[in-house]
């Protein structure tokens, strides 16, 4: 039997538990909705966000990139399965093996010319023929993406269920990129993801692993994104001459 003097120690200890527990839980919520964007960011209205207008969740990520809008936008127009990925971290390409069964290749580290002839309509694959894919339904060349899918919400689901009208199984998805000119050299890269899906079950099941799927994501993404265009824009200026330097003339 615990002694009086005993028990108080045991409600502090589990006060202090349920406040971590608690800090914790808001920590990774925050995150998973805004990581990297300002409040500015956050609250804006953004190309794209007309395509799902009732979002039931909305994130907003956001990342500042040492290179021009002209850098960055081939890679974006890149992305997509059997194109140039997704830029992800080695270690997830693990896990879209043996979790997901599905085998990418790495992210390409250079630019794809066959594939910088994005237009709206066009479909940006997400996994093998049968799959996820996006829909184009924005351009605007070095300044807006967005894609739109209603294949990646329902994709866990059995095909004999989603297929089944009477259940109502849907998902509305759409991941905008925005490109914001800080000054010639420095481009805000922001990304904001909205969904909707149902019914009511299917929804409190998978949107608490969407959040912080799509943080991992993002934040991998706008990473390999970064790197990527700064080091393209290093070696752009290292070939670029000097302006300052001038040709000595050669005698004859």
């Amino acid at each position: 039997m615990l002694l009086k003097g005993e028990l108080f120690p045991m409600k502090n200890k589990l006060c202090l538990g349920l406040l971590a527990a608690a800090s914790g839980a808001y920590l990774v919520r925050r995150l998973g909705l805004r990581w990297g964007a300002t409040d500015a960011e956050v609250h804006r209205s953004l190309p794209g966000d007309d395509v799902v207008p009732h979002p039931m969740l909305e994130t907003t990520h956001a990342m500042t990139i040492r290179a021009p809008r002209a850098t960055i936008w081939p890679w974006l127009v890149q992305m997509g399965y059997r194109r140039a990925g997704w830029y992800t971290d080695g270690w997830y390409l693990w896990v879209d093996r043996y979790l997901w069964r599905n085998k990418r290749p790495p992210g390409a580290d250079h630019i794809l010319p066959q594939f910088q002839h994005l237009a709206v309509g066009d479909s940006v694959p997400d996994g093998p023929p049968g799959t996820a894919f996006f829909t184009v339904v924005a351009l605007e060349p070095q300044r807006v993406l967005v894609l739109y899918s209603t294949t990646h919400g329902i994709a866990m689901v059995p095909r004999s269920l989603r297929n089944n009208p009477k259940l109502g199984f849907y998902g509305d998805f759409s991941w905008s990129f925005i490109l914001d000119e800080v000054d010639e050299r420095t481009t805000r890269l922001i990304v904001r993801m909205r969904a909707t899906a149902g019914p009511r079950l299917f929804r409190l099941l998978t949107f608490p692993l969407l959040l912080p799927a799509d943080f991992v994501m993002a934040r991998m993404m706008l990473r390999g994104i970064k790197q990527r265009a700064e080091k393209g824009r290093s070696k752009e200026t290292a070939q670029r001459p000097s302006a300052g330097l001038q040709t000595p003339a050669v005698s004859g």
